[in-house]
């Protein structure tokens, strides 16, 4: 009598489910790294190049594209994922999403030939026990940056490009004298892997 063969199952290990990192993530970034897994094949050797646009992520998870960004975000931050290709336009005109790597498994840099895979780095081992923060790119370490982050609670929101301040002037000194009494910061260049590189397009485009 033939063994019954297993319908398909995204598997996530117990030194996953078990570590500090992600205990303290969000029930978000869990499920997106759900997703991500679904599209690792051991068979295919694709780490390093599983990609999920944010479209796909949206219709899969029922969540917005902000949402998914932060969740993004969260996984880089607490190391169960690298970025190792950013999402750019294609030379079609359509958009590339990012690739990414799974740290808890092993990385797959060639297809066919032997010894060529790198050993899982577990990064999500190497958590600092500072947790991810939306409005900052340290954490939420209060010692280090308790008065930051009440400036930024205020100043920095996800979305550099679209939000205006409330209380934002159209005339221009008195606008001046506003930044200078919030002391608004500028948007460093890896605040979010929404942000375009130079020649490529939003992270996580189709």
């Amino acid at each position: 009598m033939s063994k019954q063969k297993s319908p398909p199952f995204v598997m996530v290990t117990k030194e996953v489910l078990d570590a500090p990192a992600w205990r303290a993530m969000s029930h978000g970034a869990r499920s997106l790294y759900v997703s991500l897994k679904r599209r690792y094949s051991n068979n295919f050797k694709n780490n390093g190049r599983i990609y999920l646009s944010q479209r796909a992520a949206r219709k899969e998870m029922g969540s917005g594209s902000s949402q998914i960004v932060r969740w993004f975000r969260e996984l880089q931050y607490y190391g169960f994922i690298a970025m190792t290709e950013p999402g750019c336009l294609g030379v079609n005109g359509k958009g590339r999403a990012p690739h990414w790597r799974l740290t808890e498994v092993a990385y797959m840099r060639g297809t066919s030939s032997k010894g060529s895979e790198d050993m899982p780095t577990r990064d999500f081992l190497r958590w600092n026990g500072v947790r991810f923060s939306r409005r900052q790119i340290g954490g939420d370490d209060k010692k280090k940056t308790e008065s930051r982050s009440r400036k930024l609670e205020h100043t920095a929101p996800e979305n550099w490009s679209t939000y205006a301040p409330e209380n934002w002037s159209t005339n221009g000194s008195n606008r001046s004298r506003k930044l200078e009494h919030t002391d608004a910061p500028t948007a460093p260049e890896n605040w979010s892997i929404s942000m375009k590189p130079s020649g490529c397009g939003r992270a996580g485009s189709v």
